[in-house]
């Protein structure tokens, strides 16, 4: 399986931003796309970085309004990225819980990087740093501002794109990728049927548990405008 390189996405102009602190921030300050959008408030938010633990191509970048709850970014991490069965999920940093009811600008008073975990059984586990502190005009609890772009994963049995990936196989990168001719090549198809199959989505989650995206679910509100 070969996993080909992923930028991230401006939610507003859909420019191309390498993923680093300086470009991101840069770039939110200055987007023509965003300045069409200010609402002329002005209110403390927190621009944060939302990743995958062990594979940092997965990213988020969220600009957040400072007094929001834990339980509101609990919310949004699994409305657009992990929720599937409804699973236990907390955030912590090291072996400290932290609350879901603290504050956002409590919790990283102290801390400029914590951790959350959806699924205490196939585990999805997240970072979450902060890249800065910001008076924004965005009236928006929650909001993308980048997005990595979309990885694309080579079938494990040829050379074609996969669209599917076998979740008993998930632990396994070199296998249970599969593109439309081949999916019926893999053992766990050929014994389990095509029930084992899952789409391949832009998220950590993929692969895992009943995982099939944000079907379903209001997530046009966490985008500029309303748009995905």
């Amino acid at each position: 399986m070969k996993k080909l390189s992923t930028k991230g996405i401006c939610a507003y102009c859909k420019n191309e931003i390498p993923k680093n602190s300086r470009s991101i921030l840069a770039h939110y300050s200055k987007c023509k796309g965003r300045i069409i959008h200010k609402t002329y408030s002005h209110t403390k938010h927190m621009v944060l970085l939302i990743e995958d633990k062990y594979n940092s191509g997965y990213w988020l970048v969220i600009v957040a309004k400072s007094i929001l709850p834990m339980k509101k970014i609990d919310t949004f991490i699994k409305d657009i990225w992990v929720e599937c069965c409804g699973h236990v999920s907390s955030f912590a940093k090291g072996s400290l819980k932290i609350g879901m009811n603290q504050k956002l600008n409590q919790v990283f008073k102290k801390e400029n990087k914590i951790e959350y975990i959806y699924d205490y059984g196939s585990s999805t586990e997240i970072s979450i740093s902060l890249l800065h502190e910001i008076g924004d005009e965005d009236e928006k609890d929650v909001q993308i501002i980048f997005r990595n772009k979309d990885m694309e994963f080579q079938c494990s049995y040829c050379d074609n794109k996969a669209i599917v990936i076998c979740r008993f196989c998930e632990f396994d990168k070199e296998k249970g990728f599969l593109c439309e001719s081949c999916y019926e090549k893999d053992n766990c198809v050929k014994f389990e049927g095509r029930e084992v199959l899952l789409p391949i989505i832009n998220s950590p989650r993929s692969g895992k548990c009943c995982y099939r995206g944000y079907r379903g679910k209001n997530v046009e509100k966490y985008f500029p405008n309303d748009i995905i």
